[in-house]
């Protein structure tokens, strides 16, 4: 059976959004299973590192901050989705077993639905595969708001895409709740929208309306709780970061290699090799994008990948480079469609490649997670 038949056959018992939602399970099975193999299970697992501080957000808001690495670094979407789930069940187990696997589940499907609308159903199909591929796609199961922003961000501009403006007005207020990046998502799909219509439409002014409204509301309960409405801002340096150059990063990556005793935020050597990796995918994704003709991406596709990895480009520390780099979700689309248009026997070599190598790094990755060995 040759691989267009193949994909025919596909399209025929798994179509539409049915394919997302089979990756999802297979993928979601999947790493459950390494993590069984290494002693863990996910829920518990899901919890380690940023997942204790939504917990912690979760259960006492801001009000009692640790007096290192305090909880308000993180803004709180994904305790206020979890809130409800928690009241009903009063555990902590179902509730973060629930709410990961209904936010990566929709997370697979937004994605799946914009890379549809900008290059077609046979690389949308394809970037489902490489996002559930990725070895950092298992922040995606724990509780960490990276499955989220994805289900939010690329549903909001699916949503525009179709026409579906009050879905995207509710996406673009709740995405600006779940990381200070999601503010700069309705910003350019706004940008983009008053360029091509020369001029401000009512949904324009709903979009950044939605997303202004989002991030007041961590402003105001920063405020109401801590006293500061950018508490967020000045903690960051608990955690290394400062705004800086994007070579300075690089070379703290480079460093990160042999690190010097008593270096802030070092992951495990295996993520350390990742970060410094994700800058090069980071580029090549992004410059195919912009310089693609067969399939021409739309602006918004490339804006928002620069606009995305703008703020961890410009730290002053590169770990958890590997973290934001799956967030970034429109590489996935690019790379799709990267892959598709070489020919037949150079897509087949590369497409064995990307998988042999992506389940290799992210099988080490889920062994150093498991045994709290920090990774991003």
């Amino acid at each position: 059976m040759d691989r267009e038949t193949f994909l025919i056959r596909g399209r025929r018992w798994l179509p539409g959004v049915w394919f997302p939602v089979a990756v999802f399970s297979i993928w979601r099975v999947a790493q459950a299973a390494v993590i069984f193999r290494f002693g863990g299970n996910s829920v518990d697992v899901s919890k380690y590192y940023d997942g204790a501080h939504y917990l912690r957000i979760l259960h006492l808001g801001y009000g009692t901050p640790r007096r290192m690495m305090p909880s308000h670094a993180f803004f709180p979407g994904l305790p206020w989705l979890a809130s409800p789930m928690h009241w009903l069940t009063g555990s902590d187990a179902a509730t973060v077993l629930i709410i990961t696997t209904l936010t990566a589940l929709v997370a697979f499907i937004a994605l799946w639905g914009v890379a549809r609308e900008w290059i077609g159903e046979r690389s949308a199909r394809l970037a489902v595969v490489l996002f559930a591929l990725f070895p950092s796609s298992l922040f995606l199961w724990t509780f960490y708001s990276e499955s989220l922003f994805v289900a939010l961000g690329a549903g909001a501009v699916w949503a525009d895409r179709r026409g579906r403006h009050w879905l995207a007005i509710a996406c673009f207020a709740a995405l600006s709740t779940t990381r200070s990046i999601g503010i700069v998502v309705p910003v350019v799909i706004v940008l983009v929208r008053v360029v091509r219509a020369r001029g401000i439409d009512k949904w324009a002014v709903g979009y950044l309306a939605a997303g202004a409204a989002g991030l007041g509301a961590v402003l105001v309960t920063m405020k109401i709780q801590l006293g500061d409405a950018f508490a967020f801002m000045h903690v960051q340096k608990d955690w290394g970061r400062t705004l800086a150059w994007p070579w300075r990063s690089v070379i703290q990556g480079v460093q990160n290699l042999e690190p010097r005793a008593g270096t802030v935020m070092v992951p495990s050597l295996i993520a350390r090799n990742l970060d410094l990796w994700c800058v090069g995918i980071v580029i090549v994704g992004i410059g195919w994008m912009i310089v693609s003709k067969r399939p021409k991406f739309p602006v918004e596709a490339w804006l928002l990948g620069i606009a995305m990895i703008a703020l961890p480009l410009f730290s002053s520390v590169l770990a958890s480079f590997n973290r934001f780099t799956l967030a970034d979700w429109v590489l996935f689309p690019a790379y799709a469609s990267l892959i598709n248009r070489l020919p037949g026997r150079w897509r087949q070599i590369s497409l064995v490649a990307v998988v042999v190598v992506c389940v290799l790094v992210g099988y080490a990755l889920l062994g150093r997670f498991t045994a709290k060995r920090f990774i991003g």
